[in-house]
């Protein structure tokens, strides 16, 4: 096996790869790696790095689309294992020396490969990863405090504004533009505002929205009033010493970072079970429109399967089974400009 990954890596070697040519679909099975190996020399030093770089990307791929459990089961497998699933690799950068290997490398996972793995083996998959949270961080240092969003002295969110990439979302603080300016009224997000949170939801471009409402705990930490749009509130602490400053805020960012990810990986756990299939009709005035059309479809990862059941000359009738709440499947594909409109027994497919 490692002969002919030796092959693919000197295939791709000649070529500046960038990571923003990679297809928008396949972001969530591509991880970009480092690594620095010191062997008996450069070719075993090559090879044990190559290797490691597959662990890595399988383990970060994993942490995207299944359960702590499930990545345990995935990243459980031999080097000889794991490698079958490996679909590309391509080297950004490398340098080696007569015992030292150091690349950066962009390793792509066989995405059918390993559904299908999973699905054999029972393994739970999360159907959406790059999730996009808009999280709307107020901060009181007192509970008889009106609420602060953008003001400077508000820790809470400068302590957002520069939070990591979580595993499965990309976590965005409120931005401060002149079109968010013009919705926002702080007191009434704090009540939880549909009207408001909906419209900064459909602005922002995001899948889900959360007030993350914080005040000092005394001197202890932070108590959190955290509350997804549409769902409960919770309360969560976060301890630690008030006096450290923004170490506070970045440590509970942390906390809710994860916090919000297992809830998603659960909700989404749960959606996977449900499963429907529409009937659609698609009018086009050329065959380039109904390629781009399920181009669209390919891309929203609740699509399963696109069976053609028949086709004129400007019309195609096709079956459509997706995975998980049809709220999210529509909003999805709003985001693509298309829509279903139901139609009798059939749905009709419109590009807006």
């Amino acid at each position: 096996m490692l002969k002919s990954f030796r092959f693919i890596i000197l295939l791709f070697g000649a070529f500046c790869v960038c990571l923003t040519e990679a297809k928008a679909d396949e972001e969530r099975f591509t991880v970009e790696v480092n690594v620095d190996v010191t062997d008996e020399n450069a070719s075993m030093a090559r090879e044990r790095a190559l290797r490691e770089a597959n662990r890595a990307a399988l383990s970060e791929v994993a942490k995207r689309i299944t359960t702590d459990e499930g990545v345990l089961r995935l990243t459980g497998m031999t080097d000889d294992q794991l490698v079958n699933f490996i679909k590309e690799v391509f080297i950004i950068d490398e340098k080696s020396s007569a015992v030292r290997y150091i690349a950066n490398l962009k390793v792509v996972i066989n995405e059918d490969i390993l559904k299908q793995y999973m699905q054999e083996r029972q393994i739970p998959l999360i159907l959406q990863s790059n999730l996009k949270v808009l999280v709307i961080p107020l901060f009181r240092v007192f509970n008889t405090d009106p609420p602060m969003l953008w003001e400077s002295d508000n820790l809470w969110r400068q302590a957002w504004e520069s939070a990591p990439r979580g595993e499965i979302s990309t976590f965005i603080s409120l931005p401060a533009n002149g079109a968010n300016y013009e919705i926002v009224d702080i007191n009434r997000i704090a009540k939880m505002d549909s009207f408001i949170l909906n419209k900064l939801k459909v602005l922002n471009h995001v899948d889900e929205v959360y007030v993350l409402d914080a005040v000092y705990d005394g001197i202890e930490g932070l108590i959190i009033n955290s509350t997804p749009f549409g769902g409960e509130t919770e309360v969560i602490r976060v301890s630690g010493d008030r006096s450290s400053g923004i170490a506070l805020f970045n440590k509970a960012v942390a906390e809710m970072q994860n916090h919000i990810e297992q809830k998603q990986k659960q909700k989404s756990l749960a959606e996977a079970s449900l499963e429907s299939e529409y009937t659609v009709m698609f009018s086009f005035r050329s065959l380039r429109e109904w390629v781009e059309a399920q181009q669209a479809l390919s891309d929203i990862p609740y699509i399963k399967t696109i069976e053609v059941q028949a086709m004129g000359t400007n019309l195609v009738q096709f079956k459509l089974t997706f995975m998980g709440s049809a709220e999210k499947f529509l909003y999805a594909l709003r985001e693509k400009h298309y829509n279903l409109r139901e139609d009798g027994k059939f749905f009709v497919l419109e590009k807006v």
